[in-house]
C-alpha cells in the first residue's frame, strides 16, 4: 500500500467506483469542522459520501483535502518485489518442525501467502528476484503449490481460502 497524493485523483477514482478505496478517516468531527470552514457540504447524515462526492469532484478540491483535511487515501502498488530474503523466510517457516517433527510455523506462512494472494487478486504484479513474475491466482498457485506442497494437505485452512 501507499498513501495517494495530490497526483492520483484519476486512480482514486477509479478505486472508488470499484468500491476498493481504502481510507483512514480522522477524528469524525474533525473532518466535519473541517469541511465547514471550506464551505463544504456538511449533512448530519451521508457525511463520508457527501465528502467523498466533493472531494473527488476536482483536482484543487481532492488536492486540498489530501493536504488539510487529515484524510489518508491508501491505494495499492502496482508492483511489489518479492525479495529472495522474504522468500527464504518463508521457506524457513515451511521447514520449522517441533522436537517430534509437527510443523510450527505453517499458519504464518499461511497468512504471508493469503496476503501475496490477495495483492494479485487485487492487481499488483508481484515480481520475484529471479525474473518470475505472479499476476494471475493460477500463476501463484503454481508457485507456491510447487514450492510448500505438502501445505495443501497438511494445513486445513491453506492459501485458497480466504
Amino acid at each position: 500500500m501507499r498513501i495517494a497524493t495530490p497526483e492520483d485523483l484519476n486512480i482514486v477514482r477509479e478505486a472508488h467506483g470499484r468500491g476498493t478505496l481504502q481510507i483512514e478517516w480522522p477524528n469524525d468531527n474533525a473532518v466535519r469542522a473541517w469541511a465547514k470552514q471550506q464551505a463544504w457540504p456538511n449533512p448530519w447524515f451521508g457525511f463520508e459520501k457527501a465528502f467523498l462526492t466533493h472531494m473527488l469532484a476536482n483536482q484543487a478540491n481532492f488536492a486540498l483535502a489530501l493536504q488539510q483535511s487529515g484524510l489518508q487515501i491508501h491505494l495499492l502498488r502496482k508492483e511489489y518485489l518479492l525479495s529472495n530474503e522474504k522468500i527464504e523466510a518463508f521457506d524457513a517457516l515451511y521447514a520449522a518442525r517441533s522436537e517430534d517433527g509437527r510443523p510450527t510455523s505453517w499458519g504464518t506462512l499461511v497468512e504471508e501467502l493469503r496476503e501475496i494472494r490477495r495483492a494479485i487478486e487485487a492487481g499488483v504484479q508481484i515480481q520475484l528476484e529471479d525474473g518470475s513474475q505472479l499476476s494471475s491466482w493460477q500463476g501463484f498457485y503454481s508457485w507456491a503449490h510447487g514450492r510448500y506442497h505438502m501445505l495443501e494437505d497438511g494445513y486445513d485452512e491453506w492459501i485458497g481460502h480466504n
